[in-house]
């Protein structure tokens, strides 16, 4: 009897806030190194304009999908992919039993959650406590070109939000 191989499912953890080259290099190489992936946009409840956290959360989670479903369709991959959301609970250590409820997940042996930035040590614990394996994909920095046609070397979408919210750079 041949032993039959595992299905590797490799999860995108973001928030896109906005959707940038950083998010979606990191979505080509998943797809490059699994055979199913999950994309999970997270901080997907309804922020409010008025919520200290909007600042950092401006768009939409339907904005969000928008954005991501259009750069899959560009793409055309041709590995299965399902597309969830995860809106932010408390306590911090519950979040991860409640990204694998989320988003239908089992465990380490098939699952690998990517990052693109370090996360902290606690929360690291927490990840493993759930039975996910972690992978840190290096963010390397790219172009990014502003409403004002202004050009910026940079790695992240906190950097994108505060030169967009610049007026010199409007």
């Amino acid at each position: 009897m041949e032993k039959q191989e595992k299905i590797k499912v490799g999860i995108f953890l973001g928030r896109l806030q906005p959707q940038h080259r950083g998010h979606e290099k990191m979505i080509e190489q998943i797809f490059k190194e699994n055979d199913e992936i999950v994309l999970c946009i997270g901080s997907a409840q309804k922020i409010k304009e008025t919520d200290p956290i909007f600042k950092k959360n401006p768009l939409s989670c339907k904005e969000r999908m928008k954005r991501l479903g259009g750069f899959l369709d560009k793409k055309k991959f041709s590995k299965p992919y399902k597309i969830f959301t995860a809106t932010d609970i408390q306590p911090e250590s519950a979040w991860p039993e409640h990204l694998k409820k989320s988003c239908r997940l089992t465990n380490r042996e098939i699952n690998t959650v990517y990052f693109g930035d370090p996360i902290p040590k606690d929360y690291e614990r927490y990840m493993e406590k759930a039975d996910l394996k972690l992978k840190f994909i290096d963010r390397k920095k790219f172009l990014y070109q502003t409403k004002k046609n202004t050009f910026h070397k940079i790695s992240s979408a906190t950097e994108i939000r505060e030169l967009e919210n610049d007026n010199k750079n409007l």
